[in-house]
């Protein structure tokens, strides 16, 4: 299925340059890879629901949808270009556990067990947009580059709006490089 998500994303991306990263050996190690790192902490099928915010080109949502069949995914983005480009690669993909919506994150009501987001934006504007689209008891997962100032941003927000960082997750993708994060924050 890894070789289908490549080659789907590929063409869709030479369309629209939803990422930088083209060549396929890439694409599987900083896109998909990444995006399933996640299946190294956490068992996502026994998830309900999942919103990933901001998806960019279809990561971590594509990926996690193709490795975790039984859950339910949401994609939400205010463009219009992108929403209709990762629906088109869930259809040509014949993933009938994921779905992408157009609206902004302040304006869409429905609430999720889990909220994904892989490098989208700082900590300060990430969690008091997307915090009331998740359950209470439930949990974040933010994809992010390592950062001693953004960890110090992410602790005083886990206190404004009763978080609490479950895991820490550090990785490499490949020897060179930079450290990333996965944060767990519960919603207490």
């Amino acid at each position: 299925m890894w070789k289908d998500l490549v080659r789907v994303f590929i063409e869709k991306n030479s369309q629209l340059n939803l990422s930088a990263i083209r060549d396929a050996k890439w694409i599987k190690i900083k896109h998909i890879n990444d995006s399933i790192e996640l299946n190294k902490i956490l068992k996502i099928e026994e998830w309900k629901s999942v919103c990933d915010i901001w998806t960019g080109g279809g990561f971590p949502l594509l990926p996690l949808a193709i490795s975790s069949p039984s859950v339910k995914f949401v994609w939400i983005d205010a463009r219009r270009k992108k929403v209709d480009a990762v629906n088109d690669m869930i259809h040509k993909l014949w993933l009938k556990n994921a779905v992408c919506k157009r609206s902004r994150i302040e304006d869409f009501d429905e609430k999720f067990d889990f909220i994904t987001a892989r490098a989208v934006a700082h900590v300060d504007k990430l969690i008091p947009r997307s915090y009331k689209l998740l359950k209470k008891g439930w949990f974040f997962v933010l994809y992010k580059q390592y950062d001693d100032e953004e960890f110090s941003d992410l602790k005083n927000l886990c206190k404004k709006y009763k978080l609490k960082i479950i895991k820490k997750h550090k990785y490499c993708l490949f020897e060179w490089d930079i450290e990333r994060v996965i944060y767990l924050l519960k919603k207490i």
